[in-house]
């Protein structure tokens, strides 16, 4: 009988306890609910600019023009006056820029022509007679700095047109370019350029001269302007 009595009364209690209700968040001394928002996520940081450096004062840059005008000594057959020369320059490497050229010679157009003994055109004209066209493809190379003097050397070639009008004598010619000179920057973007241009060639012409050498030499001074 005492077993029977301790088992009810283990009955008893657990369904007591199965049976309190559960507390109340309103009541007092209950555990307030967490109502705080959930933590927002982070916003990535933005990357570094990368820094590009300015182009030098003294730089050529990719891309520029130039004028310049200047003199030429010929002689014979090879056009000789006042120079003026428009050049374009292309960045090939971190030294070598292509640069074309478009020159204009304007000379004297006296007669120096005439025929000899055994009936054969001779032409005898001075250093600043005739006139030409040329069109040149030439490789310009930049040596070191010295100073605010910036050297350069160039090589190429050229295709041309000559006329001596008083003479009614005209040629084809096919000179070879060698020479250099010195920039010198003045504000960025725009330099001071003085060179000078060896000329060694040859050209077929009219009149029964046939195939003639060309020898000159030309010095000018100009302004160079970077385009980018």
């Amino acid at each position: 009988m005492r077993r029977q009595l301790i088992a009810i009364a283990l009955v008893a209690a657990g369904g007591a306890a199965r049976a309190q209700p559960a507390p109340d968040p309103a009541a007092p001394g209950s555990p307030a609910p967490d109502a705080s928002p959930p933590a927002a996520p982070a916003a990535p940081r933005p990357a570094a600019p990368v820094a590009t450096a300015a182009p030098a004062d003294d730089d050529v840059g990719d891309q520029a023009i130039s004028a310049e005008l200047g003199v030429a000594g010929g002689g014979r057959v090879t056009p000789g006056g006042l120079r003026i020369t428009g050049q374009y320059l292309y960045q090939l490497s971190d030294e070598d820029w292509f640069d074309g050229a478009a020159s204009f010679t304007y000379g004297s157009s006296a007669a120096a022509c005439f025929r000899d003994r055994s009936n054969a055109v001779i032409c005898q004209h001075g250093l600043a007679d005739g006139a030409g066209l040329e069109l040149q493809a030439t490789i310009r190379h930049m040596l070191a700095p010295q100073g605010a003097f910036h050297p350069f050397v160039r090589l190429g070639v050229g295709l041309g047109v000559v006329r001596f009008g008083r003479d009614d004598v005209s040629g084809f010619t096919i000179p070879a370019h060698g020479g250099g000179g010195v920039r010198v920057a003045l504000t960025p973007g725009v330099a001071l350029v003085a060179e000078g241009d060896l000329v060694l060639g040859f050209g077929s012409f009219s009149r029964g001269l046939g195939s003639q050498p060309q020898l000159g030499l030309a010095i000018a001074a100009g302004a160079e302007f970077r385009l980018k």
